[in-house]
């Protein structure tokens, strides 16, 4: 991180294609996702945990650009509207997550307010699917 804020070209570039991997990652589960994540009020919703998101600035030339070169191909042009990157409001998103899953094996549903436990740190539109 330090060298890529230095303005190290070669650290530049590590970070541009690790955000690159990063933004890939979607791509490949892209297909299976209901349309009701790629339209909805949050467009596409991507929860991202851990350190790595704090270098975000580092990478995303390219984790944006994948998306977008994404958002133009024939499969995808006119159903994937945009997409907002989220963090959790508390640390304790993974006992949530267990808490609903151990609720839902027990037969019984917990209804979540998903805008009570994230927050948006980027979001993008594409403009021109809208």
């Amino acid at each position: 991180v330090t060298g890529a804020k230095a303005n190290d070209a070669l650290c530049q570039y590590l970070f541009t294609l690790a955000g690159r991997v990063l933004a890939q990652h979607i791509v490949a589960v892209l297909p299976k996702a209901q349309q009701p994540l790629l339209t909805g009020e949050q467009c596409l919703p991507i929860l991202c945990v851990g350190s790595v998101w704090k270098s975000w600035e580092l990478l995303k030339p390219g984790f944006t650009e994948v998306l977008a070169e994404l958002e133009s191909t024939p499969a995808f042009k006119g159903r994937f509207y945009g997409y907002n990157l989220l963090t959790l409001k508390q640390s304790s998103g993974s006992a949530l997550g267990g808490a609903v899953l151990g609720a839902k094996s027990a037969g019984t549903t917990v209804t979540l307010n998903y805008a009570d436990n994230a927050q948006v740190f980027y979001k993008h539109s594409f403009q021109s699917s809208q």
